[in-house]
């Protein structure tokens, strides 16, 4: 069973887990990269298109989720860890360790996006969340069309 937590501990840092029935990945992603609106906008673009790529970003480091949708209810996924920033195109894309593969449901990912952004809206307001992740906005837009 797929899963993933996404919670904003301070300045700049989040954690964010992700697994299923087998595997944990726990991950700190820093404000570098706007995770959360990536999170979110897959949520709502699978729904028209094939693949979709989140980036976590580490320092250094990051991890990728892959997201290939297989037909209109399925999801294949792959996270990747790569020890450099392969989104910025800083070393080979195919030097990377997987951690993480399987398959879900396009209404479990939804819901489990749709949740981790009504949790962290029920814990801080968009100018605190704004405070802590201080070069991006809370995806109000993405939230709006998901809720």
């Amino acid at each position: 069973m797929f899963y993933i937590e996404y919670n904003v501990i301070e300045s700049g840092w989040a954690i964010v887990r992700i697994g299923n029935n087998e595997t944990s990945i726990k991950m700190s992603v820093s404000y570098l990269n706007v995770s959360l609106k990536e999170l979110a906008k897959s949520a709502i673009d699978l729904k028209k298109s094939t693949f979709e790529e989140i980036v976590f970003m580490d320092e250094p480091g990051e991890h990728i989720l892959l997201l290939n949708r297989k037909n209109d209810t399925r999801i294949e996924y792959e996270l990747r860890w790569y020890s450099e920033y392969d989104s910025w195109s800083s070393i080979n894309e195919d030097n990377f360790t997987l951690e993480l593969k399987g398959e879900m449901t396009m209404v479990k990912y939804e819901n489990q996006v749709r949740n981790i952004l009504m949790g962290i809206l029920s814990e801080m307001n968009l100018e605190e969340y704004k405070e802590r992740w201080i070069n991006h906005q809370f995806p109000i837009d993405e939230y709006n069309f998901l809720k």
